[in-house]
């Protein structure tokens, strides 16, 4: 059996973190939608729909992706990922005002690009880790959770310019993903073995379908799908919780940098923590913390600015654990031999996890604060911490 020369697992490490941060422009809609509204007189929920449909796509070529993966590998994968980012973002040069259609389609095309990429390089990527796995989903987490802070603020800059606009954004951006796919590949391609008639075992590890009659894989899911929800429904409208805190608009737009900030460093962390003290002990502090943080939040909204932005960055820090901690049990579990296909349907559940901003933004119309949103995401993490205890308990699973 020999094995053909690949690039070491420090640069395939480094490469695919570039290429995440790239692909996580999806997270920057925000900016990217800011022409929309005034342009084309679309509404705050149209657009809001419009990213709801984006990150489901994003979440559906996942496990797309990681089937293709599976079957064809990542060098098929993920050329078909920057090829679909690119369209997407492409056929937003066609948008008028009447085609309020073509920028669903658009973006539920590049949603599915960057799932098929996301899943290929994190299922190359972070195998090549064994003793590292939290530390290496961890880093390449903090790219793709970067992007919205680094290019979302270069888009800003590039539309707002009078000689550039959206139109040149969007195709510079198209470019990009297209770019970051093909050029990013080469190094991030996993070891190739030509096998000999003394080649090794092949890997290990439970199918999809069996995956999903485990015990461990639906408490997983749940934890994460709350921890998911309890970030993400808060962090959307972090710099509303801010100026109802009393910050000052400028000082909101501060602070929702500095729980971005957290958001990449606490996936670094917890990845870190996850590898040197297990699985029990990382979801465990995330979830106290969680509840912690949330509960202080609740209390201090409207008395104290300063505590309220140190709470909401331990927030934006238990926020980034959550997809980084999944990433490495989702191999940790259920084995490395259907690893992208099973980290797609782990990863569903930042799909569901996603309308808590709507509950979010429904409790402040109602009650005319976020406090009570706080208590709601709090009781509900209380019951992911019962699930992470039980997860605790379950048994390895035999593959």
């Amino acid at each position: 059996m020999t094995v053909k020369k690949t690039f070491s697992r420090t640069t395939a490490l480094i490469a695919g973190t570039a290429m995440l941060l790239i692909n996580g422009v999806i997270y920057a809609w925000s900016i990217y939608s800011m022409p929309f509204g005034a342009g084309f007189g679309w509404s705050n929920a149209q657009l809001g729909a419009c990213f709801t449909v984006m990150l489901a796509s994003f979440c559906l070529g996942g496990v797309f992706g990681g089937a293709v993966a599976n079957r064809r590998g990542v060098r098929v994968s993920i050329p078909i990922g920057g090829i679909l980012g690119c369209i997407g973002f492409v056929l937003c040069m066609f948008l008028q005002a009447h085609l309020i259609w073509l920028l669903f389609v658009s973006f539920a095309i590049s949603g599915i690009g960057v799932g098929f990429v996301y899943n290929g390089v994190i299922s190359a990527v972070v195998p090549r880790f064994p003793d590292k796995k939290g530390l290496a989903s961890g880093v390449l987490l903090m790219g793709f959770g970067a992007s919205s802070l680094v290019l979302g603020g270069l888009a800003s800059r590039l539309i707002a310019s009078p000689g550039f606009g959206w139109h040149l954004t969007y195709i510079l951006t198209g470019a990009l993903l297209l770019a970051a796919a093909f050029i990013g590949l080469p190094f991030v391609l996993p070891p190739r073995v030509d096998r000999d008639t003394h080649a090794a075992a092949p890997a290990r590890g439970l199918t999809p379908r069996q995956m999903l009659r485990t015990k461990r894989f639906w408490l997983l899911f749940g934890s994460a799908v709350i921890g998911t929800g309890f970030g993400s429904g808060l962090i959307a409208h972090a710099s509303y919780i801010f100026v109802e805190g009393g910050a000052s608009e400028s000082v909101a737009a501060l602070a929702v940098g500095l729980v971005s900030v957290m958001n990449g460093l606490g996936r670094i962390v917890f990845g870190m923590l996850n590898d040197r003290c297990g699985f029990r002990i990382s979801l465990l502090a995330d979830a106290v913390l969680y509840i912690a943080a949330g509960l202080i939040a609740a209390l201090v909204l409207g008395s104290s600015a300063v505590v309220l932005v140190v709470v909401m960055m331990l927030i934006g820090a238990c926020y980034g654990a959550v997809p980084t901690i999944s990433a490495s049990l989702a191999e940790e579990f259920f084995g490395p031999a259907h690893y992208g296909r099973n980290l797609g349907i782990v990863n569903l559940s930042i799909l569901v996890g996603s309308f808590a901003s709507t509950a979010a933004g429904a409790i402040q119309t109602s009650t005319g604060s976020y406090a009570q949103a706080f208590y709601l995401f709090v009781g509900l993490e209380a019951v992911a911490l019962v699930l992470i205890l039980l997860l605790g308990r379950t048994k390895s699973i035999e593959y």
